[in-house]
């Protein structure tokens, strides 16, 4: 039970990666706090945990700053205290070469990835700062490292943000007893690979090996949800940057999908692509 005791936030968490690093949470002993959108959405989450009466559901919109404060003043009138909070809200819209897309879906992921990670940022940490404890924990992705994210790059813009932040965050808050984690997942087997949507047919083309790829490269998300929970149990250092993906990753997904296809056991996950055609500035009249 590494996390036993523990009060966690977690923003997005009623699906994908969010959720799995919830299931993780409460199996190393801690009470999760889950976010989303719907009451709905939260109800049918908070079912699906193995251990309801650890968890608690708050609607959240992460764009919204007012409501990001309201979650943590709530937390801590209802609980006391949070010891860790991850900033998960977060997604891509579409996949497509930049001159394709609608540059309000650049501005929409922006909203979210971005300034709902400083919203909650600022929120969690005037809460540990006051405590001089606490885990901040940002999720980076593709594009966090400054390597080329198509065809998602502006997805890839809004991690490299985030990436800039985190360090930056880190050096203006050395010594204050806060941690800080920035966490890449790399890439899962989630529906925001599997049912993409895809603007522009360069980008259409591009995805045509999606399935291999996800074959070789992706793993389900529980792998990476158990790894944050060693890392949160774990932590000495005030920041750590941590990578699921690894040099030998390509290699070690060669090797199984050989060994797979001599066995015949394992299979490309199933893909659906949303294709739509690309995006042309039409001046108003």
């Amino acid at each position: 039970m590494m996390l036993e005791g523990k009060i966690i936030v977690i923003t997005g968490s009623v699906r994908g990666f969010g959720f799995h690093t919830a299931q993780a949470c409460l199996a190393a002993g801690a009470t999760v706090i889950i976010t989303g959108r719907t009451q709905e959405s939260l109800e049918a989450a908070r079912t699906r945990l193995a251990s309801p009466e650890r968890v608690a559901g708050f609607l959240l919109d992460v764009r919204y700053e007012d409501q990001v404060h309201s979650l943590a003043a709530q937390i801590v009138e209802q609980f006391g205290r949070f010891d860790v909070w991850i900033n998960n809200a977060g997604y891509s819209s579409a996949a497509g070469m930049i001159l394709d897309m609608n540059p309000h879906e650049a501005l929409e992921m922006f909203l979210t990835n971005d300034l709902g990670t400083m919203y909650g940022t600022q929120a969690a940490m005037h809460h540990f700062l006051s405590r001089k404890a606490g885990t901040l924990v940002n999720i980076y992705g593709n594009g966090s490292f400054l390597r080329p994210a198509t065809p998602v790059a502006l997805y890839g813009a809004t991690k490299a943000w985030l990436t800039s932040f985190t360090r930056s965050l880190a050096k203006e808050n050395a010594g204050s007893g806060v941690k800080i984690l920035g966490f890449s997942p790399g890439m899962m087997t989630t529906d925001m690979l599997t049912r993409p949507r895809v603007v522009g047919e360069a980008a259409q083309a591009q995805l045509k090996n999606l399935p291999f790829v996800l074959r070789l490269l992706s793993q389900p998300p529980e792998i990476p949800a158990r790894k944050l929970v060693q890392l949160l149990a774990s932590q000495r250092r005030e920041f750590v940057e941590y990578q699921m993906f690894k040099p030998w990753t390509p290699l070690l997904g060669l090797l199984r999908v050989a060994w797979q296809a001599l066995t015949h056991t394992g299979k490309a996950p199933a893909i659906t692509l949303q294709n739509e055609p690309a995006y042309r500035f039409e001046p108003k009249s």
